[in-house]
């Protein structure tokens, strides 16, 4: 397979990046036979045979802004570790061909949309051979026009904003969760369908795109199954405070409230209710499944129902469990569905490096443009237009008391 060496370039980024260590050795990793090491093994045996130039380590970069400070850290932080375990796994299996190693460097953009553009800018005069992005809505609303405008291919993380993925540019490696029929429709349809509630109050971070996007599928289920909506909350996901937001929802006594929010917001807003003595369901989406989130909530979370495509204690496959088996042994927790988005978006992303002809970012956006299938932690993926589908179905959970996660109605 020809060798790019302009991909081997190792400049420093504007903002100060983490290296990742790439030496497995410094970790305890484990090979499980994990989803991605089926795929990558047939991209292995077509060019892996090859030595890298001059019989030197070659080092491919692969940038990674991420949010891991801020309000969007609950998320950010796992997404981090879980792109680091599939590099390091692909980087222990060789998987890019003898002497040759992906190199990882990440930025903390803090849920900045100006940092994330600037740090793509800088991944790209770096040679990256690809970036994974895109925490928060607004981070992705921002660079989608960059990432577009350009040829470094993005693979999305976390960001549930509609209209993303846009070959060969932009993909996103899991599905819209409020797309019509899907993730968020069933939810509610089983959820509040069938549990007989009556009257709601929504809260929405009104200054996160992706979250108004998901307030108007919970609007038009809640009056599909005939809970009238009492009142809409906004809230900016900065907001650390919602003392008068609750009491406001408390005085209203809703049968149930919605919580359209970042984790970090719902974790605030549930201990707000728990506290003025709000003891019935909040109903959240995706974001809820964080125990980071929950940690910060006290544990008031507890009652807080939410669909997630990905949980460690209920996995849909063999992947998954093997998923969860390897991160709790390199991190000493159990893997949320953040950290599942980050390694499958890193798997993603390094399939297409290793099906490219060459490093150069055009090829590698040519790679996940031809790439139909993939098995996941999730199942099995396919790709139309970048966007990802999966056949299972999502879980739909309640947090407990002591951090405890039980499927809904079970």
């Amino acid at each position: 397979m020809p060798r790019d060496p302009r991909h081997t370039r190792n400049q420093s980024l504007a903002s100060q990046p983490e290296v990742v260590p790439v030496q497995v050795a410094s970790r305890r990793f484990r090979a499980t036979g994990l989803a991605v090491a089926t795929i990558l093994a047939v991209a292995v045996a077509g060019c892996g045979s090859e030595d890298s130039p001059g019989g030197a380590d070659e080092r491919v970069l692969v940038g990674a802004a991420i949010s891991t400070s801020g309000p969007a850290a609950f998320a950010g932080v796992p997404v981090r570790q879980g792109i680091e375990l599939a590099v390091e796994q692909a980087n222990a299996r060789g998987v890019l061909g003898d002497g040759v190693r992906i190199e990882l460097k990440t930025v903390d953009v803090a849920g900045d949309p100006a940092a994330a553009i600037a740090a793509y800018r800088q991944f790209e005069a770096d040679g990256a051979a690809g970036v994974l992005c895109c925490t928060l809505g607004s981070e992705a609303g921002a660079l989608r026009p960059v990432m577009t405008g350009s040829v470094t291919p993005g693979v999305v993380t976390v960001s549930i904003l509609d209209g993303l993925a846009d070959p060969p540019h932009l993909f996103r490696p899991f599905e819209i969760p409020s797309n019509p029929g899907g993730i968020y429709d069933q939810f509610l349809d089983t959820v509040v369908g069938d549990a007989g509630f009556t009257t709601a109050v929504m809260v929405v971070n009104d200054d996160n795109q992706a979250m108004v996007q998901d307030s108007r599928v919970y609007a038009d289920a809640l009056a599909r199954n005939k809970v009238r909506l009492l009142d809409r909350i906004n809230a900016a996901t900065a907001t650390t405070s919602f003392t008068s937001v609750a009491t406001s929802i408390v005085a209203k006594d809703p049968d149930i409230v919605v919580a359209s929010t970042i984790g970090s917001s719902t974790a605030a807003l549930a201990r707000s209710l728990r506290e003025r003595g709000y003891d019935k369901p909040i109903v959240s989406n995706v974001g809820a499944d964080s125990a980071a989130a929950y940690k910060a909530s006290a544990g008031t979370m507890a009652g807080t129902i939410f669909p997630t495509p990905y949980h460690a204690d209920f996995p849909v496959n063999e992947a998954g469990a093997a998923f969860a088996k390897d991160y709790q042994a390199a991190y000493g927790s159990k893997p949320d569905m953040f950290a599942a988005h980050g390694y499958t978006a890193a798997q993603m992303l390094i399939t297409a490096i290793a099906d490219a002809d060459n490093h150069d970012p055009e090829a590698v956006g040519r790679a996940l443009s031809a790439l139909g299938s993939m098995e996941s932690v999730y199942g099995d993926l396919t790709f139309t237009g970048g966007q990802a589908a999966v056949e299972e179905s999502a879980r739909h959970l309640v947090w407990g008391a002591d951090a405890r996660i039980t499927e809904w109605g079970r």
